[in-house]
């Protein structure tokens, strides 16, 4: 058995513990003693702390009535967005669905849990997602009282570990139509979203401020990126981008690099050749093309080509964007100590030539990967500019993917004290976790806040041509969205695994 199906085997173990320990106590009557509800295994845990903050919080009401009108537009825009985005991942999936699982498609990637998702990471991530249910359920707590409704406990939900957090209002007087008007309950409604949204907006603004005092550094990796070590100086000479790098080694024929590794300093010796690694050859339906048929292989460094010194991506990608098919060129390549030089006629991808090399993205010196994280952080820096657009609001959700913050691998690629990264990490989550859970509740399917927004906002709308009918309708209406997200999330996880399963 795996180390991750014997993880995934303890865990269902210890779970099956607890849900047992939790049935026991139910039967006793011992949770009821103590004001909790079991539903299953999970534990819904009331308190009476906090009501008291709670009426002084609520009592500026002008300003809180205010504070929910004005971010009822951005509710209605969250949720035609990711409507939108729950139907266009449902015809991608239908009509071009993954061909095997991955890590990005995993059950647990499903999961807004820290330390369960593999994109969000334990201590960060629980930071920003206690952060995010407290503002979310305080603020649906404060807007109840805003409005005359009555709080009767705060709490958190558990099922073995915490999951959320609720605040449990009299839901008879919010549903009394008398005595709690529809503006009333929109605004209640609508107010963990619009606070998670004005939260998110806070945390990134700070975060992409503070970015700046974060330097990129110049690191060692392997061939799948993996942080070696960071480089502190190359024959004597201190350097920190790739410009550096190449003057320290301009002429040099050993490269004497001295590298950082968990604080500790060891160096290194290597020929001082600096390319780009060849990692792949191209091929499409059993043709071959121009380097392969030269007798080019994997793990050849390209150091040359025609006149123009090749060190690194850019200066390949620079040079083939130049070329025309049917061009010849001169590729000196560096592979075991020995210099060798490939006359290529170069084939056509379009307008530019072509000549069937898959390379790495990392500069290489003698087969050893060097990257520096500058582009990462540039990447970081224009995404304030990015969410101008649809696809930029596509890039903040799906952020975690390229990017878990400044921990782990990710903090070895920058220079900073460490309670800038501590800073960072907290904001950066702090922000994407209020951010993703507005934009999810926004979604127009009870039992979330966007359904219940809608409901009333349509019944509202209905109610001047169907009269009492409208509540009804309105409430099939948002059944039947509702079906249609949960249906949708539960495609988008199971569809992907299929594979796996048969």
């Amino acid at each position: 058995m795996s180390t991750e199906a014997e993880s995934i085997a303890l865990a269902l173990l210890a779970f099956g513990i607890y849900w047992g320990v939790v049935e026991w106590l139910k039967r006793r009557g011992t949770l009821e003693r103590f004001n909790i509800t079991a539903y299953g295994p999970v534990l819904m845990i009331r308190t009476k702390k906090g009501l008291k903050l709670l009426e002084k919080l609520s009592r500026p009401k002008r300003f809180w009535r205010l504070f929910a009108d004005l971010g009822l537009p951005a509710v209605f825009v969250g949720m035609i967005f990711m409507f939108s985005l729950i139907l266009i991942a449902d015809y991608v999936m239908l009509t071009t669905p993954p061909k095997s699982p991955s890590e990005l498609t995993s059950p647990r990637a499903a999961l807004l849990l820290p330390g369960i998702n593999p994109f969000i990471p334990l201590v960060w991530g629980a930071i920003g997602l206690a952060v995010t249910l407290v503002i979310h359920e305080f603020s649906h707590a404060i807007l109840c009282r805003v409005e005359g409704v009555t709080v009767k406990s705060l709490g958190i939900i558990l099922a073995l570990v915490p999951i959320g957090g609720f605040a449990e209002p009299e839901e008879s007087e919010i549903m009394d139509r008398e005595r709690t008007k529809s503006s009333a309950r929109i605004r209640i409604y609508s107010a963990g979203v619009v606070s998670n949204f004005a939260v998110a907006f806070v945390a990134f603004a700070l975060f992409f401020s503070l970015l700046p005092s974060v330097q990129p550094a110049l690191v060692l990796v392997d061939d799948s990126g993996v942080v070696q070590g960071r480089i502190v100086e190359v024959n004597g000479v201190k350097v920190g981008d790739l410009e550096k790098l190449k003057n320290a080694l301009q002429n040099a024929e050993i490269a004497e690099i001295t590298i950082e590794r968990d604080g500790i300093l060891e160096q290194i010796s290597i020929p001082a050749v600096m390319g780009v690694k060849v990692i792949g050859l191209y091929s499409e339906d059993g043709e071959k093309f121009p380097a392969e048929l030269a007798g080019m292989k994997a793990g050849m460094l390209i150091v040359r080509i025609d006149d123009t010194q090749i060190t690194g991506y850019s200066d390949f990608q620079r040079k083939m964007q130049e070329t025309k098919p049917g061009q010849e060129i001169e590729v000196l390549v560096y592979e075991n100590g020995t210099f060798r030089t490939f006359n290529l006629t170069l084939a056509g991808k379009g307008e530019r030539g072509f000549m069937g090399v898959y390379v790495s993205t990392f500069t290489s010196i003698d087969g050893v990967n060097v990257f520096h994280s500058q582009l990462l952080l540039e990447e970081l820096k224009s995404v304030p500019e990015l969410v101008k657009s649809f696809g930029g609001w596509l890039y903040l959700i799906a952020m975690p993917f390229r990017f878990q913050g400044f921990t782990g691998p990710f903090e070895s690629l920058f220079i900073a004290p460490q309670w800038i990264f501590w800073t960072l990490n907290t904001l950066y989550w702090v922000g994407w976790i209020n951010f993703y859970v507005g934009l999810f509740n926004c979604l127009p399917a009870v039992p979330l806040d966007g359904g219940r927004v809608f409901h009333e906002v349509f019944a509202k709308l209905l109610s001047r041509k169907y009269g009492e009918r409208a509540e009804e309708i309105s409430m099939k209406v948002v059944k039947f969205f509702a079906f249609i997200v949960f249906f949708s999330i539960l495609m988008s996880i199971t569809i992907p695994n299929i594979g796996g399963l048969i």
